[in-house]
């Protein structure tokens, strides 16, 4: 999922209004607190920024890190693969895209099989 296809899903309002709600949803049942999603706006640099400070303070608590990648479903070859590829940029903000992408696909896949 690419950043231009990644926008024009968070401008359709039933998809972003969707995604602010698993995101919550995976925050909070990993033991992280997401009350920030709730205000959230459909702009990828904004996202990325508001999650990866949100995502900041778990860099000293790994249980909590690790169990939040795992419930949103994000493997440790992911995260390498990702990093090998984005070697410049912090852990936070890679943690952050990759965040988004995999809910993002969590939610067009839930939505797109749901209707049928």
């Amino acid at each position: 999922m690419e950043e231009l296809e990644i926008g024009a899903y968070l401008i359709n309002e039933d998809l972003f209004m969707l995604f602010k709600k698993q995101l919550k949803k995976d925050f909070e049942t990993s033991g992280v607190e997401a009350g920030f999603a709730s205000n959230l706006l459909p702009e990828w640099p904004l996202l990325k920024e508001v999650i990866g400070r949100a995502l900041k303070p778990l860099s000293k608590n790994n249980s909590l890190l690790t169990s939040l990648l795992y419930r949103i479903d994000i493997s440790e070859m992911e995260i390498k693969n990702y990093q090998d590829h984005h070697s410049g940029e912090l852990f936070e903000d890679l943690m952050a895209e990759l965040i988004i992408k995999r809910i993002l696909q969590k939610v067009v896949l839930k939505k797109k099989f749901s209707v049928q």
